[in-house]
C-alpha cells in the first residue's frame, strides 16, 4: 500500500526578510518559489536561510528581479533527490501555466528514485495549495497535464530505459559522424522500432532538443520530420514555448528537399509516402523529386537519405494504413541497399496505455480474428457499448472530469459537410456527428468534442479516453465466418483505389488498431457492422443484437473485445 507524501507551504516577506522569525513545519530539505507578482524563480536547497541570503547578493541572477515573497514547500519526507525532482517539475508546469514568467535559466536536475510515484501523488495534492495562494492559475492539475506543451515537451522526465535508448542513439550519431570524417561507407541509419504507445514521439522530441542544445552539435543542421500535419502541429506548439526558435525546424518531408541537413530525425517513418494513391499530394511529391534531381519512382525516404548525413528513423510496421505508406519489407530492403544495413534500436515498454505491454498485441490479435478469449486489463477501462448515445454521454462525463476525450472512427461515412457544412457527416441512433473540421491542432479545438477524429487527425497523439466507432466498412460473412471489407461503405478513395480487398482490409484493420491504442486511461467501442454473405445486403447489425447473444454476428473478432 502506497502512503501518499504530504507537503505544506509557508510564505514570508522576502523584500525585508526577518530570518529570525522564519520557522517551518518540516526542517530538512526545501523547495521554494520566489515571486514579485509577475516573475518567479523556483529552487531547492537544504539551507533556506543561507540560500535566501545568496539570492539577495548583487551578483546573483535573482537580485535584478526584486522579489517580494518567498513560498517555501516542506514535507517530512522531502530529501535532496525528490526535492530536485520537484524543482524541475514546478519549473516546467509553472511555465506552461503562465501565471508567472519563470526566470530559471536551467530546468533543474533530472533525477530518479524508487519512491517517485509516491511523491508525485503528493504533488497532485499540493496543486490546490498553489492555486489557493495564487501561484498558479489553472485550478485543475489535469488541465496542465493535458496541455500539448506538457505532453510533448522535450523536457519531460524520461524513464531509465528511455534514457538508455537516447544514450544509445546519441552514441550511434557520434559514431556516424566519425565514420563520415574518415570517409568510410555512408553511415547506417538508426532505426528505432516500437508498438503504439512505447514513447517513440517522446524519444524523438527529447533527442531533437538534446541535439539542438548540446554544445557537441553546435552549428549542425538538425531537423525533426513528421509526415502527419496533426502531429507536426502539436510538436511545434510544444517547442514554441521554448527559447531558440526550434519549432521552425519541425518540418515536413518536402522541407527536407529544400536544404541539406547534418541530422534528420523522422518520427512516424511508416507514414513516409511513395508514389501510390497520393491524390492531390502528387503535385508536391513531384516537385520534391524534381528539386533533388530524382524521378517519380523515388519517394520521401529517398529524400531523407539523399539530403542528410545522419538519419534517425522511428517506425511502427503495425501502423501502415494506406497504399502510399512504404511497406515494412520495402523500407528495410531500401535501407539495406543504400546504406549497407541499419543500426537497430528497440522500444518495448508501454508508456502511453495504462493497460500495459499486452494491450497493443491483444488489439491486433482481436482485429485479425486470432484472439479467441478475452483479456482483462487492470487499471484500464475498456468497454463495449450497446448504445451509441450512451457511449457519447459517458465520453462527455469523462471529458468534464479529466479532459482530452475524443470520438474517432474509420472512414466509413461520406464527408458530406465538406460541401454542406450544416449537414452532419454521420448519424447513428439519432445522434449527429461531424468529421473533424481541421487536422493540425484538432485536439486543442474546444469544438472537437462534437466531432469524430480520423486516421489523419490522431496518429502519434494521446487521448485520456478514446471512443472508437467500428463502422460498416467491415462486414461479417456468415458463410466463411470471416470479417470482410465493404468497399461501398469505405469512402477514402485515395486508399481504396486500385487496391485488392485483402490489402484494403489490412489498411482498415490497422486504422482501427491505431484508434484503439490512443487512450491512456480507457477505450470505449461501439460496433456498427454489416451482416450477410455479401456487403450489399445492407443489413446493419448494431451492438444490441450482438449483446443479445447472436455469436454469428460479430465472431471472435468482436466477441473477444465484448467480453473483456
Amino acid at each position: 500500500m502506497v502512503t501518499t507524501v504530504s507537503f505544506e507551504i509557508t510564505t514570508y516577506d522576502y523584500a525585508s526578510p526577518d530570518y529570525g522569525k522564519w520557522t517551518f513545519p518540516h526542517d530538512f530539505h526545501y523547495v521554494y518559489i520566489l515571486e514579485n507578482g509577475r516573475d518567479a524563480y523556483v529552487g531547492e536547497t537544504n539551507d533556506i536561510i543561507e540560500r535566501s541570503k545568496e539570492h539577495h547578493r548583487k551578483d546573483d541572477w535573482c537580485y535584478r528581479f526584486h522579489f517580494k515573497r518567498i513560498h517555501v514547500i516542506t514535507g517530512e519526507d522531502i530529501e535532496e533527490t525528490p526535492a530536485k525532482h520537484f524543482e524541475k517539475l514546478l519549473i516546467k508546469l509553472m511555465r506552461i501555466d503562465r501565471r508567472f514568467h519563470v526566470i530559471n535559466r536551467s530546468e533543474g536536475e533530472r533525477t530518479f528514485y524508487r519512491r517517485k510515484n509516491e511523491f508525485e501523488l503528493g504533488f497532485d495534492r499540493l496543486w490546490p495549495q498553489l492555486v489557493e495562494r495564487g501561484l498558479v492559475k489553472h485550478k485543475e492539475f489535469q488541465a496542465i497535464l493535458n496541455k500539448t506543451e506538457f505532453k510533448y515537451s522535450p523536457q519531460t522526465s524520461l524513464t531509465d530505459k528511455q534514457i538508455a535508448t537516447l544514450t544509445n542513439i546519441v552514441n550511434a550519431i557520434h559514431t556516424s559522424a566519425s565514420q563520415k570524417q574518415r570517409k568510410a561507407k555512408k553511415a547506417r541509419p538508426i532505426l528505432l522500432e516500437g508498438d503504439a504507445g512505447t514513447g517513440k514521439t517522446v524519444i524523438a522530441s527529447s533527442l531533437f532538443y538534446h541535439l539542438k542544445t548540446n554544445p557537441d552539435f553546435n552549428g549542425k543542421q538538425v531537423g525533426l520530420v513528421f509526415s502527419n500535419s496533426a502531429t507536426r502541429s502539436e510538436l511545434r506548439s510544444a517547442f514554441k514555448r521554448l527559447p531558440g526558435g526550434y519549432d521552425k525546424e519541425i518540418i515536413s518531408p518536402i522541407d527536407v528537399t529544400k536544404k541539406h541537413y547534418d541530422i534528420i530525425i523522422c518520427d512516424e517513418a511508416h507514414r513516409l509516402r511513395r508514389n501510390k494513391n497520393l491524390g492531390m499530394y502528387i503535385t508536391n511529391f513531384r516537385s520534391g523529386n524534381t528539386r533533388l534531381g530524382l524521378d517519380d519512382t523515388h519517394d520521401e525516404l529517398d529524400w531523407l537519405v539523399k539530403n542528410s548525413d545522419c538519419l534517425v528513423l522511428l517506425y511502427d510496421r503495425k501502423q501502415i494504413a494506406c497504399p502510399s505508406d512504404i511497406p515494412y519489407d520495402v523500407f528495410h530492403q531500401r535501407l539495406d541497399i543504400s546504406h549497407c544495413g541499419i543500426r537497430p534500436v528497440e522500444l518495448q515498454d508501454q508508456m502511453r496505455i495504462r493497460a500495459g505491454n499486452d494491450y497493443v498485441p491483444y488489439i491486433h490479435a482481436v482485429l485479425n480474428q486470432k484472439q479467441l478469449s478475452a483479456l482483462n486489463f487492470k487499471n484500464y477501462e475498456f468497454k463495449i457499448f450497446c448504445s451509441f448515445s450512451d457511449m457519447i454521454e459517458t465520453l462527455d462525463m469523462k471529458e468534464k472530469s479529466v479532459g482530452l476525450c475524443r470520438l474517432c472512427g474509420g472512414y466509413a461515412w461520406k464527408w458530406i459537410a465538406k460541401d454542406s457544412p450544416d449537414r452532419p457527416d454521420i448519424s447513428i441512433d439519432g445522434v449527429d456527428v461531424w468529421w473533424n473540421r481541421q487536422t493540425g491542432g484538432w485536439l486543442r479545438n474546444p469544438n472537437a468534442k462534437q466531432e469524430m477524429g480520423s486516421i489523419y487527425s490522431l496518429p502519434g497523439l494521446d487521448l485520456n479516453y478514446a471512443a472508437v466507432v467500428i463502422g460498416p466498412d467491415l462486414y461479417y460473412d456468415t458463410e466463411s465466418r470471416e470479417v470482410r471489407v465493404n468497399r461501398k461503405h469505405f469512402f477514402d478513395n485515395k486508399v481504396k483505389r486500385s487496391v485488392a480487398d485483402d490489402e484494403l482490409k489490412n489498411y482498415i484493420l490497422n486504422t482501427y488498431a491505431v484508434l484503439l491504442t490512443r487512450g491512456i486511461l480507457g477505450t470505449y467501442v461501439y460496433v456498427h457492422v454489416l451482416l450477410g454473405k455479401h456487403a450489399d445486403t445492407g443489413n446493419v447489425v448494431r451492438n444490441q443484437t450482438a449483446h443479445a447473444g447472436d455469436s454469428a454476428v460479430l465472431t471472435s473478432m468482436y466477441s473477444a473485445m465484448r467480453r473483456s
